[in-house]
């Protein structure tokens, strides 16, 4: 298809769905956005000058929900009318990030996933149809779904037709972050392969394992400045009541700095989905606790776990139906793993029960219950969250390394290993799900027990007013009421 015919198709089309174009960005230099990274201040974009600011309030950090999304888009961009979130479609690298309450920030870099701030009526994006590529579009009127599918849809769509995905847009908005339809441009293998800049591809270089090694090196490098910077802080003696928060910040951070999933143009629709659906359920940094649904390898089968409504991976649907729509036809064999002999002689070793819960519920449950129950009821849970976070993150490294190691090997040789991580996940898992059990349990019964102990003083003050001589009318009224 020729570069003009191409254009000219999609503009007819783009008519054709009736979605007028406003003038909400002209004049903005950058298009309005926000980036969050859990344990800082949230970044938004100066439209005026294309440069990330920090928070202006110095106080609000990572957001679970996209309606709260929204509400600080309209927040940190008053005079503009924002409508609507959309998750970008690349990530990007972002500096300066200040801690809550740092009055001076070093050169603190993580490379996340922006939300773009919607302005006004919303307008599909305009995407650029190279020579030999196709623009396609599909709709669902019967269908609400999110960013993350919808890129499914058209990742797919292109591998149907051997093609690769170049660029994709959200089309006819039905909530917040949630559309219809997605257009999208279809390019040639061949052409694409060498195309960096696909909407396909993650990160510049497509690498994963460049990828994982940036943010290792990121994390040393993270570390190393907020400990010299901690140092400055404890002289000026102007933040000592932050630093009991950083231990907790800084074990968020290692984490969700290797959290990172990227594919490659090279891959297909099968290699895509069995790498996402392989992934294990991911609660990331945030705190949310928002139901949801991951596909569990080992069984075949779609499970709940809770998200905490930022980060984390791929595995991880709105239902159940649509976890095994995508997932369903994944297998367990098909995993690649390493053979036991590959991996050291004495493998790392998982931190048993005790490390975890002297700090999450041990300490929750030694704790007797007062009027503060709920505040360290949710402090626990966010302990307890963080711990298995790392943990379950030190395993995934482990196996991505045995990953890197077998492919070269028989399958026959990896069925062995396969076992050997699946029962490590499996093991912290089920551990993480009866600490957490255990503590709702336990506050729950504390509430009760409170309740209990108003609902009887209650009762004998009643009793008492009842019985004193003379009678208080007013005084027993104001009691029952």
């Amino acid at each position: 298809m020729l570069p003009g015919l191409a254009l000219v198709l999609l503009a007819a089309w783009t008519a054709r769905a009736l979605e007028v174009p406003t003038d909400g960005n002209a004049g903005l230099l950058a298009e309005p956005q926000v980036a969050m990274f859990c344990g800082k201040l949230n970044m938004h974009m100066n439209v005026q000058n294309g440069k990330w600011e920090s928070d202006p309030s110095g106080t609000k950090t990572c957001i679970g929900t996209k309606e709260g999304i929204l509400q600080y888009c309209q927040e940190v961009y008053p005079e503009l009318q924002i409508t609507n979130v959309v998750e970008a479609n690349q990530p990007v690298t972002i500096q300066n990030w200040c801690k809550r309450s740092r009055k001076q920030c070093k050169t603190h870099t993580h490379i996340v996933i922006p939300y773009r701030c919607l302005v006004g009526e919303f307008v599909s994006d305009a995407l650029l149809v190279p020579d030999k590529c196709k623009f396609l579009h599909q709709e669902r009127m019967d269908v609400c779904e999110t960013h993350l599918h919808w890129h499914t849809v058209a990742k797919e769509t292109c591998s149907e037709k051997s093609t690769n995905l170049h660029d994709y847009g959200m089309l006819l908005p039905c909530g917040i972050d949630k559309f219809r339809g997605v257009e999208f441009v279809c390019c040639p293998l061949a052409e694409e392969s060498d195309n960096i800049d696909s909407a396909d591809t993650d990160y510049a270089d497509g690498s994963e394992d460049k990828v994982v090694e940036v943010a290792e090196e990121e994390e040393v490098a993270d570390v190393e400045e907020e400990e010299a910077e901690d140092d400055e802080d404890d002289e000026d003696g102007d933040e000592v009541e932050e630093e009991a928060e950083e231990p907790y910040e800084e074990a968020t951070e290692r984490t969700t700095s290797i959290a990172t999933t990227t594919t490659t143009t090279t891959e297909s629709v099968e290699e895509v989905v069995r790498e996402v659906c392989s992934e294990q359920a991911e609660t990331g940094p945030c705190r949310a606790m928002i139901s949801r649904w991951y596909f569990d390898v080992t069984e075949g089968k779609c499970a709940p776990f809770f998200y905490g409504g930022c980060g984390g991976n791929r595995n991880n649907f709105d239902t159940e139906e649509y976890c095994m729509a995508v997932c369903g036809s994944v297998k367990s064999q098909s995993l690649l793993k390493t053979t036991q002999e590959h991996l050291p002689q004495d493998p790392v070793k998982l931190p048993t029960t005790a490390a975890s819960t002297p700090d999450a519920v041990d300490k929750y449950l030694e704790t007797p219950g007062d009027e503060n129950e709920h505040a360290h009821f949710q402090k626990a849970k966010e302990r307890l969250e963080a711990k298995h976070r790392e943990r379950m993150s030190q395993v995934m490294r482990e196996w991505e390394e045995a990953e890197r190691q077998a492919k070269n090997l028989p399958k026959a040789d990896k069925k062995a290993v396969i076992q050997h991580f699946q029962e490590k996940v499996e093991s912290l898992e089920q551990e993480a799900a009866n600490e957490r059990q255990q503590l709702v349990e336990t506050h729950m019964a504390r509430v009760e027990a409170m309740l209990n102990d108003r609902r009887r003083l209650a009762l004998e003050n009643y009793i008492t007013a009842l019985q004193a001589v003379p009678p208080r009318p007013n005084h027993i009224f104001n009691i029952i009421r």
